[in-house]
């Protein structure tokens, strides 16, 4: 019995080390902000676009803006843009896209996409959330 316990304490312990703490982290902020855009594009009847890189995601009101100013959307606690920081040790799938006012997934230049949208975060682990092509639905 003792023996089973020190075996699932190491388990434990492995999975609560910093890198898997890290890239849930960064899962859970990417998913909190991508369903945040699909709200913001909704309530201000406008696209917000998604940019989502190596080192950074960030919302935008327009496909080829850099973000700032009256170009970046902000978070819900006021810092223009909302970004997201990728940290050292976890990497994303980049992607580029959009919703539309009525929270429909879009590609980048406005062309409905054909197909659901996976972002995949992987660093101590592998986490991926899909975003529906036909409604925007962001699902883990």
């Amino acid at each position: 019995m003792l023996l089973i316990v020190a075996v699932l304490s190491a388990v434990a312990v492995a999975r609560m080390s910093g890198g898997f703490a890290t890239t849930r982290g960064v899962y859970d902020q990417l998913l909190s902000q991508v369903q945040y855009a699909r709200k913001a594009a909704i309530a201000q009847r406008r696209p917000v676009f998604v940019r989502i890189s190596a080192t950074q995601s960030r919302l935008c009101y327009s496909v080829a803006g850099a973000c700032t100013g009256g170009d970046g959307v902000p978070s819900p606690a006021g810092e223009v843009p909302f970004k997201v920081e990728i940290p050292a040790g976890v990497s994303v799938s980049t992607a580029a896209f959009q919703f539309d006012a009525l929270g429909r997934t879009r590609d980048a230049a406005g062309a409905a996409t054909a197909a659901p949208l996976v972002v995949t975060v992987t660093g101590d682990g592998n986490l991926q959330f899909t975003i529906e092509h036909d409604t925007g639905y962001v699902r883990s």
